[in-house]
């Protein structure tokens, strides 16, 4: 039975305390720079607000959306999102004057399809699930297998020739997640990460920006002045962060030290002004989300709602720690934002709406835990 006007509070406070840190940092790590430079020190953060107030209002919506909406709604979405990606290689945006095929221009906004191609493949994957579970040895057939990955496969090769190879990966990782998650064989599942992360290696080394990240990632203090002068800036700001921080506001390395430090290395800068006590805090954040999210997920009587969930928190999760790899050189430095945290309306839109869902969900019915069974 769904419980009229119920929310889970743990999932709800973690979104909205992320979101709140997400116009703090923002306007930290902008409005010093933006003086220097002699332009609107409240720029990004009147826009970093209004994206939080309509992202808001979007997880608000998203709550009030019944399940059996969502479900009609899966396919087509996932069709929209193929459209979408093909029309943004089609009609890039122009940015500075360069072409730039990872966003459509929508005239007083831009919009990254990759960020909608993350949800839309785990709406499909959920409702090809929840109606083919029942089919005789569905979970076991090579068919089904190659179905389920039919389209988040094509979404993944539209969004590496973009090229956005760091986008392309998370989706591939998510989706593997998600089906690993389910009661797909694992067996079966292995063979095509087996099969097609050498090639995706070999796609990724033969483009010579790519070789130099990864060079950049294992040398930060050999090449620090060179290739590796993000990454070790970003070490840097720990460093200089220490236990206590620096204080908000108080940081140095976003005055043209680290650039991108409020997209791509927000948590570079949480480390520096909020020190190891602030980083930690926010991984807990995500950390809380991963437990509430699995065990509302795990719950829910409909098989749906069920992978929906489970792929959602992977999403947020799974993203929140390659960001973080990526700002403590765990991983090759590329372009993942920390989600809820770091500027940008079109991720900020989808994790919102992404948790609005997850909200929903907390109000569905139960069920005995969701358990994988042998195979």
């Amino acid at each position: 039975m769904i419980r009229n006007f119920y929310f889970d509070k743990v999932l709800v406070i973690c979104f909205l305390i992320l979101i709140i840190l997400g116009i703090v940092f923002v306007f930290s790590a902008t409005s010093v720079p933006s003086l220097i430079n002699n332009k609107d020190p409240y720029y990004y953060l009147r826009r970093e607000i209004l994206w939080s107030a309509v992202s808001i209002f979007f997880m608000f919506v998203l709550y009030l959306t019944p399940i059996d909406f969502l479900k009609k709604i899966a396919y087509p979405l996932a069709v929209l999102t193929v459209i979408l990606l093909v029309v943004v290689l089609i009609f890039p945006a122009h940015v500075s004057g360069t072409s730039v095929k990872r966003w459509l221009d929508l005239g007083i906004v831009r919009f990254q399809p990759s960020e909608l191609a993350k949800l839309s493949a785990i709406f499909f994957l959920a409702y090809f699930i929840h109606r083919k579970k029942n089919e005789k040895d569905f979970f076991n057939r090579w068919s089904s297998l190659i179905t389920a990955l039919s389209i988040p496969s094509i979404m993944i090769f539209l969004v590496l020739i973009q090229p956005h190879k760091g986008a392309a990966l998370f989706i591939a990782v998510l989706v593997f997640a998600v089906l690993f998650s389910s009661k797909f064989s694992w067996k079966k599942l292995l063979l095509f990460p087996a099969l097609f992360l050498p090639l995706f290696l070999i796609f990724i080394m033969k483009s010579g920006y790519a070789e130099k990240r990864i060079e950049a990632m294992l040398n930060p203090i050999e090449n620090r002045t060179g290739i590796s002068y993000q990454v070790f800036q970003s070490i840097l700001s720990f460093v200089k962060g220490g236990i206590a921080g620096e204080g908000i506001g108080g940081g140095t390395q976003k005055l043209k030290y680290l650039p991108e430090i409020h997209t791509d290395y927000i948590f570079a800068l949480i480390g520096e002004e909020a020190g190891f006590m602030g980083a930690v805090f926010v991984i807990f954040i995500f950390l809380l989300i991963l437990y509430r999210g699995l065990k509302i997920s795990l719950n829910l009587e409909d098989t749906f709602s069920q992978v929906l969930g489970v792929g959602i928190t992977y999403m947020i999760v799974i993203q929140a720690f390659f960001h973080i790899a990526v700002n403590t050189s765990l991983f090759p430095p590329t372009g993942f934002t920390l989600p809820f945290i770091s500027y940008g309306g079109s991720s900020l839109l989808i994790m919102s709406a992404a948790a609005g869902i997850l909200i929903r969900l907390s109000k569905e019915p139960k069920q005995s835990i969701y358990r994988r069974e042998a195979v």
